[in-house]
């Protein structure tokens, strides 16, 4: 355990390591904006500026403060909202920060190309997964934290409501398209966009975890597990590489640990998604979108929902279009760059909505292999 548990703090270095190149700002300056997070998103009267701010939420008194990037061209039309979520270990100016191939922050990147906002919010447990490396950890329900077998304290503070309190209060900054929702994120910030899709499904159109998916049951390590149920069938795609070491990809693999926070593989985690939205569970299509990746797509599901794997042959623990860093290649594996890994999440979350939205985005996707 003690060296799986320094593997992942190696992950989580690597997200340090890259994070700080990225350029943020906007004319020179971050706007901080204090929200009162008990308003609803009802109403659409919010005009800020393009770029980075701060927003101010309070839970359970304790100042959660996280940063909200508006896209270029905003001009007080409601716009989409996705939540970028970070990995163990690290925080949310770091997942904002990630930079891409280019060195330009991904997400914002294809936020001001597409048009859409970009939350990055920090989870609720402090967590130093290695020596030297100390960040934060989500606390997703019924799963402890990685690399271990101890849960989050009884006291910390419930992260998929602080999610809902972020919404309400990113909305006194910039109008959002209440429809159009979406999380996504990254190792532990995927596990955590898996729960919001059992747990916040009224408010979320859509989820994208990355080298994390999951879709727990209680009887995965009872008495902690807890059942996913959504209220409707959620959109998922999920992204994840064959040769990623700490969420390893096979239902098969001897590094699935029970009791751990990754108890089995991603097939298995896409098969329970399919059967939760009511999809052919096993007749999945496959379809081959560049030499590395192929795209799992699990069809008839219902409500116009949609389940889909990009599986990656030649990935890691890695995010698929970002930097690689070649001194960590030999513990957390290769980097894609085939994929986009925000492009082709924007381009799947980006068709759905919550029932009852209005017309869709404008847009024209690009194939998800384009980005190189």
């Amino acid at each position: 355990m003690r060296a799986r548990r320094v593997q992942l703090g190696l992950a989580a270095l690597a997200v340090a390591a890259t994070s700080g190149c990225a350029q943020l700002d906007r004319d020179g300056g971050e706007v901080r904006a204090s929200a009162d997070a008990s308003r609803t998103t009802a109403g659409c009267a919010a005009l800020a500026s393009p770029g980075l701010h701060t927003i101010d939420v309070a839970q359970g008194g304790v100042d959660r403060a996280f940063q909200l990037w508006v896209p270029a061209g905003y001009d007080g039309a409601a716009v989409p909202l996705l939540f970028w979520l970070h990995g163990s270990g690290t925080s949310g100016e770091q997942a904002m920060a990630t930079p891409g191939a280019d060195g330009r922050p991904m997400f914002p990147a294809d936020a001001d190309e597409h048009g859409y906002a970009v939350a990055t919010p920090t989870g609720a447990v402090p967590f130093a997964p290695a020596p030297g490396i100390a960040g934060f950890a989500w606390n997703v329900p019924g799963v402890p934290l990685v690399g271990t077998a101890v849960h989050p304290p009884p006291d910390a503070l419930d992260d998929v409501a602080f999610v809902a309190l972020a919404i309400d209060a990113i909305a006194e900054t910039v109008c959002i398209d209440e429809a159009r929702i979406y999380a996504a994120g990254a190792s532990g910030g995927g596990r955590m966009a898996s729960q919001l899709g059992c747990d916040l499904a009224d408010r979320i159109a859509a989820i994208a975890p990355v080298m994390g998916v999951r879709a727990p049951r209680a009887s995965d390590a009872p008495p902690e597990s807890v059942e996913c149920r959504p209220s409707r069938a959620v959109p998922v795609v999920a992204i994840h590489g064959r040769l990623d070491p700490v969420n390893v990809f096979a239902d098969d693999d001897e590094r699935l640990v029970a009791g751990s926070s990754w108890t089995y593989g991603v097939p298995e985690a896409m098969r329970r998604w399919a059967a939760l939205d009511g999809c052919a569970v096993d007749a999945p299509r496959r379809t081959r979108v560049s030499p590395h990746v192929e795209r799992v797509e699990y069809p008839g599901c219902r409500d116009g929902a949609s389940v889909v794997l990009y599986d990656v042959a030649d990935g890691g623990h890695t995010l698929p279009g970002a930097a690689p860093i070649p001194a960590l290649a030999a513990r957390i594996g290769p980097t894609n760059g085939e994929l986009d890994a925000a492009d082709a999440i924007w381009e799947f979350v980006s068709r759905h909505r919550l029932a009852g939205g209005e017309g869709d985005v404008d847009r024209a996707p690009r194939a998800s292999a384009d980005r190189r």
